[in-house]
């Protein structure tokens, strides 16, 4: 006889916490811990391929419609004419797989690292690319049509033939590029135009203006440019060679932009409105050039000979003009912001109240072309400028800075250069006689010829 057990009203609460809570909450326990851990591992692929590396694998014609392949990685894989249609290919990774004649309509592609991958004769319709990166991928002839490229990377990219409509979401600027390569240019406006990065190899651009037009790192080799005017346009990294039709003073200018070659000869060179920024011009030629309106932003003029050029409304903030010859040169409306001006030659530069250019060196230049006798230049700055020859008789340089400066047979007779910096100038040949150097730094200063006052002797080196 079974003999009843009388639970007192404790035990059954706690038998029905258990029931009503504990047993739910385990069961959901071990349902998360399954999905968390041991689905992904116990799936097969497919249809769960996430994360799967099949680097370099042959899938090719393999039917893998709707299979999750999340962040995998098919890096230089060959699926060639595969039915990936509806896949989730999610930051897959796709950089070189040969795509050609796959099915990728409807597939998730988004962010997809596609560098360099053959997705010729591919079927995109209606694929999500968002933020895809098919740099140099090869998409001639792929289908398109109501794809999601918003925010693609296309540098490089081939899209001739390949087929797009109103309903595919691609930037204004790619879908230039593929009405250039596939249409040709003739009759359009590219005036300042953003085409960098762009593939335009054989691209027929006869006649077009491209005047300002941001061509950096595009592709523009067996392109027809004939005709065609670039003026200032950016030509940096640009690829073209032999078979590009091109006029010479455009390929001049893409040459000074992509070969570093000092002392160039480019005598009486006309460069008016170009595009030179950070140009290496190191040396060069340009006497009587025509470099008005010019962008030399940056660009390296170190050593360079300028005399005679027109440099009217030029571009030249932050360039490096050390040493460089600006004698006789038009630098009217120029922007020297933040230019290096040290000893450079401005002897008969015509500098006026549109030329932009720090007080100190336009100082500098006023003492050249019109002399500083007796001039107030207590504490001027005038350090590493070129005063070779000036009159400087009895001016007033107490405490000013003469650091480096070319005074080389300078008329300093009687002037007051008490407290004044002229520690490594050069005075060769510089008359000093009468001048008040009570205080001033003379070390390192290269006196050879120099007319000392009397009571001035040679500071030892």
């Amino acid at each position: 006889m079974i003999k009843r057990v009388e639970l007192s009203p404790t035990q059954r609460q706690v038998i029905w916490l258990v029931v009503v809570i504990g047993i739910p909450t385990l069961l959901l326990l071990t349902y998360f811990l399954w999905g968390l851990f041991f689905r992904e591992a116990l799936a097969s692929c497919p249809p769960s391929c996430a994360k799967t590396d099949f680097t370099g694998a042959d899938l090719g014609q393999i039917d893998w419609g709707q299979v999750d392949l999340t962040e995998a990685n098919l890096g230089r894989a060959n699926l060639q004419g595969a039915n990936l249609q509806s896949a989730t290919l999610y930051f897959a990774q796709l950089q070189r797989a040969n795509l050609t004649g796959a099915n990728l309509a409807k597939a998730n592609l988004q962010g997809a690292f596609m560098l360099g991958a053959d997705l010729r004769r591919a079927d995109l319709r209606g694929a999500n690319l968002r933020g895809a990166r098919l740099r140099q991928a090869d998409l001639a002839e792929a289908d398109l049509r109501g794809a999601d490229l918003t925010a693609v990377f296309l540098e490089g990219a081939n899209l001739r033939s390949a087929r797009l409509d109103e309903t595919t979401l691609i930037s204004d600027k790619w879908r230039l590029v593929w009405a250039l390569v596939n249409q040709g240019g003739s009759g359009r406006p590219l005036s300042g135009v953003d085409l960098r990065g762009a593939n335009l190899r054989g691209v027929d651009l006869q006649g077009v203006d491209l005047r300002r037009a941001d061509l950096r790192d595009s592709d523009v080799r067996e392109a027809d440019l004939s005709g065609a005017d670039l003026t200032g346009a950016r030509l940096q990294g640009t690829l073209l060679d032999e078979t590009t039709n091109l006029a010479p003073e455009w390929r001049l200018v893409w040459d000074i932009l992509n070969h570093v070659e000092p002392d160039r000869s480019l005598t009486g060179v006309d460069l008016s409105g170009e595009f030179l920024a950070e140009a290496f011009l190191q040396g060069a030629d340009l006497r009587g050039a025509n470099l008005s309106q010019a962008i030399l932003a940056y660009a390296d003029l170190r050593r360079t000979d300028l005399a005679g050029a027109d440099l009217q409304s030029a571009d030249l903030t932050e360039a490096s003009l050390r040493q460089a010859d600006l004698g006789r040169a038009d630098l009217r409306g120029a922007t020297l912001a933040g230019v290096d001006l040290s000893w450079v030659n401005l002897r008969e530069a015509t500098i006026d109240e549109t030329t932009v250019i720090s007080d100190r060196w336009r100082l500098a230049w006023e003492i050249v072309n019109q002399g500083g006798a007796n001039r107030e230049l207590s504490r001027a700055n005038l350090s590493w400028a070129d005063l070779a020859g000036v009159d400087l008789q009895e001016a007033n340089l107490a405490g000013a800075d003469l650091r480096r400066a070319d005074l080389r047979a300078a008329n300093l007779e009687s002037a007051n250069l008490t407290e004044a910096n002229l520690s490594r100038t050069i005075l060769r040949q510089a008359n000093l006689r009468g001048a008040n150097l009570q205080g001033a730094d003379l070390s390192y200063a290269d006196l050879e010829g120099a007319i000392l006052p009397d009571d001035v002797p040679i500071p030892k080196q």
